[in-house]
């Protein structure tokens, strides 16, 4: 987790990474009844919980939420905080955020689903799928795009540069034809995290199943298992809270890009949608073929983070939206926090959380 943490930390500044395109808009989020159990001891988690989000997360500034499942079933799910400062709307626990770069699983989910399908291998060259790249097109694979070692730069410094900055405009088209031009890959060897690698596994997705990214999982994973998400970036509504900055000002995207980002649900969804690393019905054991050494003994599988203690994570920044999701190392537990801010409390609200579920 740390790893991770310190590869999100990089990317704080005017330049940020990420989202994804498309308004395909699912039914509204349903508030989940919160499992209880009444054994012993759960009304006191179930109020350490409660005091977690109380205790940091400000009344009166952006807002997080969070939420605990137990083998697929919500058992606790807590909200603080706004939504929307200038007009005081409060976070709930069926307020919507983006899930910024935890969508990566998603995306290399979709792939190795057509993988299994027969319709692709993840030993495919890039090249095959995506016309006009450069001559790396040829050599680097899907399996490299999978697990950040292509050492393709990531698409934001080329965008910034030609002043596109992050409340510029930037569709799905725009940002490929900025990987496009990125004639030379990152020296070295290994994992180097990008997220234009997740741009390019989604224009995979398009070519080899002939539907959007977003219009796939939708049909196919989202549908499927009940999951009230939507990959649709920059969506507005009256549920999805406000990225805010530092400042506490908004700090709104104008990219609409996807794959490595664009995701907007709640953590009580995200925390349904984790058992599948226990169940195995949609995420399989070949999310973890071919996880490469990241460093202090992790490992970065199908975009999920293999952490030294065995458990699974991810965490997410996009503009002022952050996450973090984690499933337990024996795959029963899975916590998921989402904030509206850039410095929102993510990691001591996880923290917290896990000290108390784990």
């Amino acid at each position: 987790m740390n790893r991770r943490r310190a590869v999100q930390a990089l990317l704080v500044g005017g330049s940020f990474l990420l989202v994804g395109a498309l308004v395909w808009v699912l039914a509204a989020p349903v508030a989940l009844p919160v499992v209880i159990d009444r054994g012993r001891g759960m009304q006191e988690s179930l109020r350490l919980s409660d005091r977690v989000m109380a205790t940091l997360v400000p009344e009166d500034g952006p807002g997080c939420s969070a939420a605990v499942a137990t083998d697929g079933a919500v058992t606790w799910a807590g909200a603080a905080g706004l939504a929307d400062l200038a007009a005081g709307i409060p976070v709930t626990t069926a307020t919507r955020f983006e899930i910024a770069s935890v969508t990566k699983q998603f995306t290399a989910t979709a792939i190795l689903m057509l993988q299994r399908e027969g319709l692709l291998s993840v030993a495919d060259p890039i090249g095959n799928y995506v016309d006009g790249l450069p001559e790396w097109a040829d050599e680097v694979t899907l399996d490299e795009l999978i697990h950040h070692t292509s050492r393709i730069p990531d698409y934001w410094v080329e965008l910034d540069d030609e002043g596109i900055k992050f409340g510029s405009a930037a569709d799905q088209a725009t940002t490929v034809a900025a990987i496009a031009r990125e004639t030379e890959l990152e020296e070295g060897e290994g994992f180097l995290y990008s997220n234009s690698n997740y741009v390019l596994l989604a224009e995979v997705v398009g070519r080899v199943s002939g539907q959007t990214l977003p219009d796939y999982l939708a049909e196919n994973i989202f549908a499927p298992l009940g999951l009230h998400m939507v990959m649709s970036p920059t969506l507005a509504a009256p549920d999805i809270a406000l990225p805010y900055a530092d400042d506490r000002q908004l700090f709104v995207s104008g990219w609409t890009s996807y794959g490595p980002t664009g995701i907007i649900t709640t953590p009580s969804e995200l925390v349904r949608w984790g058992d599948q690393y226990r169940t195995g019905d949609i995420v399989q054991d070949d999310f973890d073929d071919g996880a490469v050494y990241e460093a202090d003994g992790e490992y970065y599988a199908a975009a999920m983070d293999i952490e030294v203690d065995g458990d699974l994570n991810h965490t997410g920044l996009w503009g002022g939206y952050i996450s973090e999701f984690t499933v337990s190392e024996d795959r029963h537990t899975v916590i998921a926090v989402t904030c509206n801010a850039h410095n929102g409390a993510r990691f001591p609200i996880a923290d917290e959380l896990w000290a108390i579920w784990g």
